[in-house]
């Protein structure tokens, strides 16, 4: 029996061959569709789709569409309203695919934040090379030293491979710490699918334990109601004074008064920030005025390659599909990612 299977995103003939290549029992139709009523739209004009790829979905629901399963382009669902989904309607993300170039942004905020980078751009800027060079600019070694890592699922494990390739100590907090194996999407040689990396595990109830661990905190977490603010201001007060915080995650994990707190009083050093409670970031955030804070406008996410990891993460769950075998990244609507 053949699935039709309904694109809304504007991928190329040589994607959909690919995505037509997983069976002879898929049929690929593609209706390039934005915004969430373009997703009714397209299903309208096509309401026998069983298999759907979007970016958005509608807020409603019509009983005439035959979707069983939505692949979405994005890793997060917070933006997705679970009650106008039927229950019935399985729902995958795109986990893992930002895998690699998260890890990447990561160790530019990192590097440049250790090093000094903000301070030379400084000195550049005035043309100046300053006295009190060692003072200015010396820096321990990052080999030695403890990151912790919020969140260890796809992205999280790609930080963790790549930092603990450059000496680091790994800590790794996550809401089952007693599930080490990660079963998602993920490109070969990518990530930690075994868990092996980390030195010590943590879970609810122990993150200011591993906080106080840590010179380098990096934040993975989804936007849940149980990560919401997570990171408050006992929680930085927890950290190492002088340590470095990173927010790769989402910016609704992280109290923002008490982040600024912590980067003007300690017990921060510095913060990397990519994600924030409001985007675009506010023009009067005390955020932008820090000497001690790199922002970068929520594109740590962004590369060249993204829907050709996109196609093969669908081609994978699209034949799985077919062999009616599980899914890769089934999003677990209780827990909300």
């Amino acid at each position: 029996m053949t699935v039709p299977v309904l694109v809304t995103l504007e991928f190329t003939d040589a994607h959909l061959e690919r995505l037509r290549a997983v069976s002879d029992d898929v049929d690929v139709v593609r209706i390039p569709a934005r915004t969430a009523e373009e997703v009714a739209d397209a299903l309208n004009a096509r309401p026998e789709t069983e298999v759907l790829y979007a970016a958005r979905v509608p807020a409603w629901w019509e009983d005439h569409w035959a979707v069983r399963w939505i692949q979405f382009h994005w890793a997060g669902v917070d933006h997705v309203d679970f009650d106008a989904v039927p229950a019935h309607v399985r729902l995958t993300t795109a986990s893992g695919v930002h895998a690699v170039v998260l890890a990447e942004h990561t160790l530019a905020l990192l590097l440049a934040l250790w090093r000094h980078v903000p301070r030379m751009l400084a000195f550049q800027s005035r043309h100046e090379w300053p006295e009190g060079r060692w003072r200015l600019f010396s820096a321990p070694l990052l080999r030695g030293r403890t990151v912790g890592i919020l969140g260890y699922g796809s992205i999280g494990r790609e930080v963790a491979r790549v930092l603990h390739a450059l000496g680091m100590e790994v800590l790794a907090y996550k809401r089952n710490p007693a599930r080490k194996r990660d079963t998602g999407f993920a490109l070969p040689g990518v990530g930690d699918p075994e868990g092996a990396i980390p030195r010590a595990y943590y879970g609810p109830g122990q993150l200011h334990r591993m906080l106080a661990l840590c010179d380098v905190v990096v934040n993975v977490l989804p936007a849940t109601a149980e990560t919401e603010e997570l990171m408050d201001a006992d929680a930085f007060a927890a950290m190492r004074p002088g340590s470095l915080f990173i927010n790769i995650g989402r910016g609704k994990t992280v109290d923002e008064r008490a982040l600024v707190e912590a980067l003007r009083h300690g017990p921060l050093a510095a913060a990397g920030l990519d994600v924030f409670t409001e985007e675009p970031l506010p023009a009067e955030s005390p955020l932008w005025e820090l000497e001690n804070v790199i922002l970068s406008p929520h594109v740590g996410g962004f590369f060249h390659e993204y829907d050709d990891v996109c196609v093969e993460l669908f081609s994978q769950n699209l034949a799985r599909y077919v062999a009616g075998r599980p899914l890769l990244n089934e999003v677990n609507r209780s827990a909300g990612y």
